[in-house]
């Protein structure tokens, strides 16, 4: 366009082409690799970028400073102390001199700053152990087995340690060493000191053996080595006797010893005779039984008397040298003596000292000796005596064997005792009555008329259970004061006692001597167990009654002593002139010193040896009240199997009147009584 904006027309014209040629290309291709080195340092900082975003500052702290720290397994950046490392697992190194190779394998986790501790560990050191004198010893170090000195560079962890040397001669060594490790040297050198003490030892005459403890030390004179402890010291020589001592040695206490005198040796006499066990005397001094050796002092002359019952005695003289042995036999002559024997069954057999002789009827001479005679005949009881015959004195023997029911009556023990000191005495069975007759003087309504048969034997107590025994049950158990007698007394009856208290006393004394009880707890009830057992028990009022009264008689009087009051002079503990005042009626004219309980067994007993059954205090029996009427026979009674009270049987010490004081009084109850106290029953062993 013009100046003047009139639009002119221009002419345009073609221009030719030439190609690029290579130097321009080239000059083209060179200015591209700007962009790559570009591209490459961006991703360069951007992985320095990550990586100091996301490293995370580890520092470690390892005693001692080790000289080489090295890291593995990973990339990381030291910057001074601390170290960037990505979070992952590495491989950490330490080395320092004297100081074991730290290899540990860390984690580095995602926190910030993180701080790692270790410990370098010592390396072991070295020990020396030695000895002044150089004599083998034994090396425990911390009381475990390291060798015998010299002990060379034994390896030791470092750290104190305890170190002990033993030597058989010498005293045991102790000390203690701080090991300072790190391959180094120590060294401990030990002066052992003797436990032993040097001692004299002479004899007359010498050339002596000594023996320590039995190991040969020496010949007298000599200076012996004896190690501390308890020794046997002995010195011996052939001819004489050997000297013994035992020392008590110290090694840091000296002892002497004087001159030992040595005596001839015994000579040995060993005495055999036939028969054997025949009493030996030497010099009227009893030795003991053939066969027998006896050590005698030499140079003498020596009377030997052998003796043995139903042979004559034999004497011999000997003379005796140091160290002989004498080997002497002596046979005895027996002596005899004659014996009948005349036996029923007529063809009964005889046995002497386990051999058959034949007939029981005939006449034997046999050695003035203890025998073992048995007449024997099947379907009886054998009989058995040790007999001795007499040489000057014809003897006869009457046997007439029992059956073996009649032997086993016989063979039942008459008394048996108990673990806390009751007799108790065997009662053969029988027949009984109970109770009164309507018109006797003095009968109560509740004595009712019984016959009774008791077919078994049993054993009841000598005497009343007493408070010593009493209290060995039930400790703490106080009666106290009748007036003023003392009712708890050792050696008196045990009272104020319910009768369940009783019973319970019977089972713990079954218990305690290994018997099975008798009674047994049934519906809140004691009760007797049937069949019976071994165990201790109350007796049953037909027992009671039998072995107080009909047992020795048939026909008993009205009371214990006879029809009549007042009783003989000292037959019983009653309700005497001596107790006015205390009870509401005494016997007059009667007088036995006691006004409470006397002791169990001051008085007279029965003919079955039974004390205080009448007297001293009632007692409780087994059964239980009734007065319940029976016309039949009854066996073996035992009373009701039900019933609140329980029967009371047998006078006491507060009881003077004519009713009380018969055989046939019955009182009953169930609660402690102060004059109510009981005896113990057992049946018989089947």
């Amino acid at each position: 366009m013009s100046e003047s904006g009139i639009e002119q027309s221009e002419e345009i014209t073609s221009t030719p082409f030439d190609p690029p040629q290579p130097t321009t290309l080239k000059q083209a291709r060179k200015l591209g690799f700007l962009p790559v080195l570009l591209i490459l340092a961006l991703l360069v900082a951007a992985s320095i970028a990550w990586f100091l975003f996301t490293a995370k500052a580890v520092e470690f702290s390892i005693t001692p400073v080790p000289e080489k720290l090295k890291i593995t397994d990973g990339f990381h950046y030291q910057i001074g102390k601390r170290y960037l490392m990505l979070p992952g697992k590495f491989t950490l190194q330490a080395q320092l001199k004297g100081y074991q190779l730290l290899q540990e394998t860390i984690v580095v986790t995602t926190h910030n700053d993180q701080l790692l501790r270790f410990n370098l560990v010592k390396k072991p050191g070295r020990l020396n152990i030695s000895t002044r004198p150089d004599v083998e010893t034994r090396v425990f170090i911390d009381q475990v087995f390291s060798g015998t000195t010299p002990l060379r560079e034994e390896q030791i962890e470092a750290g104190l340690h305890d170190i002990s040397l033993i030597s058989e001669r010498y005293l045991r060594y102790e000390t203690a060493i701080d090991i300072a490790g790190k391959e180094l040297l120590q060294e401990i050198q030990a002066t052992l000191e003797p436990a032993w003490i040097t001692l004299r030892v002479s004899s007359e005459p010498a050339g002596a053996t000594i023996t320590i403890d039995g190991q040969m030390a020496g010949t007298t004179p000599a200076h012996i080595e004896i190690l501390e402890g308890k020794r046997e010291l002995s010195v011996e020589k052939p001819g004489y006797k050997k000297w013994q001592r035992r020392l008590q040695v110290q090694h840091d206490v000296p002892q002497t010893l004087d001159k030992i005198l040595l005596t001839e040796a015994d000579g040995k006499i060993t005495v055999n005779t036939i028969p054997a066990d025949a009493s030996i005397r030497i010099d009227k001094n009893y030795q003991g039984q053939s066969p027998i050796s006896v050590e005698l002092s030499p140079g003498n002359n020596y009377t030997v008397v052998a003796n043995k019952a139903g042979y004559k005695a034999v004497q011999k003289q000997v003379w005796v040298e140091p160290e002989q042995d004498i080997e002497l036999s002596l046979t005895l002559v027996p002596i005899t003596g004659k014996i009948k024997i005349v036996a029923l069954p007529i063809d009964s057999e005889l046995w002497i000292d386990g051999a058959l002789m034949g007939s029981a009827n005939q006449e034997v001479r046999l050695s003035a000796t203890r025998h073992e005679l048995e007449v024997r005949k099947p379907g009886f009881a054998t009989y058995r005596k040790s007999i001795t015959p007499q040489p000057k004195l014809d003897q006869q023997l009457m046997v007439t064997l029992k059956t073996q029911a009649e032997a086993k009556i016989d063979a039942i023990p008459q008394v048996v005792n108990s673990s806390v000191g009751d007799q108790l005495n065997l009662v053969l069975p029988g027949d009984l009555t109970l109770g009164a007759q309507r018109r006797d003087r003095g009968r109560r309504s509740n004595e009712i008329l019984r016959q009774v048969t008791l077919t078994r034997a049993y054993y009841l107590g000598s005497k009343e259970v007493t408070n010593r025994q009493y209290k060995q049950f039930s400790p703490g158990h106080d009666p106290g004061f009748f007036g003023r007698s003392l009712l708890g007394e050792d050696d008196r009856p045990v009272v104020n006692i319910a009768w369940a208290e009783a019973v319970r006393y019977c089972n713990w004394l079954s218990q305690k001597d290994g018997r099975p009880v008798a009674y047994t707890m049934e519906s809140e009830a004691w009760r007797l167990i049937s069949p019976g057992t071994t165990g201790y028990r109350l007796p049953t009022e037909a027992e009671w009654a039998y072995a107080s009264r009909f047992a020795q008689d048939q026909t008993p009087g009205r009371f214990p002593w006879g029809d009549s009051l007042p009783p003989p002079e000292n037959f019983g503990n009653f309700a005497d002139e001596s107790a006015t005042g205390m009870v509401p009626y005494i016997i007059k004219g009667y007088n036995d010193s006691f006004r409470g309980p006397a002791p169990s067994g001051t008085f007279p007993a029965n003919n079955l040896g039974l004390y205080d059954l009448a007297g001293n205090v009632s007692e409780w029996v087994n059964d239980r009240y009734s007065v319940e009427l029976s016309k039949d026979l009854e066996l073996d009674r035992r009373g009701p199997e039900s019933g609140e009270y329980f029967v009371i049987r047998g006078s006491n010490f507060s009881q003077g009147r004519f009713s009380e004081l018969r055989w046939t009084y019955r009182d009953y109850g169930a609660d402690a009584r102060q004059d109510v106290g009981f005896r113990i029953a057992r049946d018989v062993a089947e």
